[in-house]
């Protein structure tokens, strides 16, 4: 076949969730679901026909609600969901379509184990009913658990294609990577500091209350919790993208009273969100443009913009961030998902916060680049510097921080020393939601 387009790969029945959400954020869910498949109420009409509006909010929930099991308002409009919701409306998108072929590209990043235990169902079913699915991930435990063959393709080749069944981990790892890696979370444990951080029962009803912990020099944070569990929205309280109601934040011993992103800025924090196409990149700007625009004034002169010390900057982090960049002026929409990631956080390492909080930092990115960012990361923090890391995987929660905040249904369930816990034992009071002294 030929496939020159979107369009024909639709009439061949070939249907793509994407893993840059391509969802329309100021139409409602059942709006989107059906996007260019809009239901009419007269078959013979053509596109003179009105919409069946009812039908496709009653299809839209039987989906969400039955097939997916997430329990969404169909009449919500998609800007208000969360990100992992956002996911599940892709997915149903998809579904609904019922495709002979769906590539799914990183469907699982934004997802809590419930929704990747129920995607893998639908697969499962999928695959019962003669559909093909191209499965697209760097999470390995995914790919040994779903996927019968597996092909692995590194720097435009492919260098691996094998059963799945007779694929041993360290074999796939170093065909990814091109090298064997000893340790995916180059974990340094640093002797903690001074306090920089005190969160005092912050509260913002009804995502979360009476949340406290405190963050110190040299040392990592990690927040962790099911689905809706309020952890995302407790660090955007902090860095003002989100009101809170009340309770206290004080840095290094003064209260910190302003609740705007441009205050948390002046208090010198940093926050990268999850959703790096929305909320983090200037897609049509260039990588020089993207990496120095929080701290615009450093280039800045009476006679305009030095762009000759901006790129003699942007070249620097380039190199000791290792971004894989042709050139400094090309579109950072043009780079991979890990050297986009990469840039965001030369941006703000650019302005020397004091604490970095992360949303999710290596989602949907590949192995190297994942190791590449914790290192980064570490470098960070050995500088006496407070992150905080809000992950929805428990691997890297444990792998990487120090201290573990474990949250249910918005409140901390408990506080865990890395050292004094096992992995097994984070995901066990993550899944029962159990409480820890």
């Amino acid at each position: 076949v030929d496939i020159h387009n979107a369009e024909d790969s639709k009439e061949l029945g070939i249907s793509v969730i994407y893993q840059e959400l391509s969802l329309f954020p100021d139409m409602t869910v059942y709006e989107n679901i059906f996007i260019n498949s809009e239901l009419c109420k007269s078959k013979g009409s053509g596109k003179l026909s009105p919409l069946d509006i009812a039908k496709m909010r009653s299809e839209s929930k039987r989906i969400m609600t039955d097939v997916l099991k997430v329990e969404v308002d169909v009449n919500k409009r998609v800007r208000d969901l969360t990100f992992s919701q956002k996911q599940m409306v892709e997915i149903a998108r998809a579904v609904y379509a019922d495709s002979r072929i769906i590539f799914m590209d990183e469907p699982t990043t934004a997802l809590e184990d419930k929704e990747k235990n129920t995607l893998f169902s639908i697969m499962k079913e999928l695959k019962s009913r003669k559909k093909t699915i191209i499965f697209i991930s760097h999470h390995l435990d995914e790919l040994f658990a779903n996927c019968e063959r597996t092909v692995v393709l590194r720097d435009g080749y492919v260098v691996l294609e094998k059963n799945t069944a007779d694929l041993e981990e360290d074999e796939l790892v170093a065909a990814m990577i091109g090298k064997n890696v000893d340790n995916y979370y180059p974990k340094v444990s640093y002797e903690p500091g001074e306090t920089i951080l005190s969160v005092k029962n912050l509260t913002a009803e009804p995502y979360f209350k009476n949340i406290s912990f405190d963050v110190h020099e040299r040392e990592i944070v990690g927040i962790i919790g099911l689905a809706g569990c309020g952890k995302y929205e407790v660090v955007r309280s902090i860095f003002g993208k989100q009101r809170y109601d009340s309770g206290t934040i004080t840095k290094r011993g003064q209260q910190i009273t302003s609740t705007t992103i441009t205050g948390a800025m002046k208090n010198k924090f940093a926050f990268l969100p999850s959703d790096r196409k929305v909320e983090s990149i200037f897609p049509v700007r260039d990588v020089s443009w993207n990496t120095t625009i929080a701290d615009i004034d450093r280039i800045n002169t009476p006679r305009g913009l030095n762009l000759k010390d901006e790129q003699s900057i942007v070249k620097q982090f380039v190199e000791n961030l290792n971004i894989k960049v042709t050139k400094l002026t090309q579109p950072i929409s043009s780079l991979s998902g890990g050297n986009q990631q990469k840039v965001i956080l030369a941006r703000w390492l650019l302005k020397d916060p004091d604490i970095l909080m992360l949303e999710d930092p290596t989602r949907g990115i590949d192995v190297n680049a994942k190791t590449e960012v914790y290192k980064l990361i570490m470098d960070y923090v050995g500088n006496n510097k407070g992150v905080i890391l809000v992950s929805a995987e428990a691997e890297e929660i444990y792998g990487i921080c120090d201290t573990i905040v474990v949250m249910h249904n918005g409140e901390v369930s408990g506080i865990l020393n890395r050292e004094e816990t096992t992995l097994e034992e984070v995901k066990t009071i993550i899944r029962f939601s159990k409480k820890v002294s």
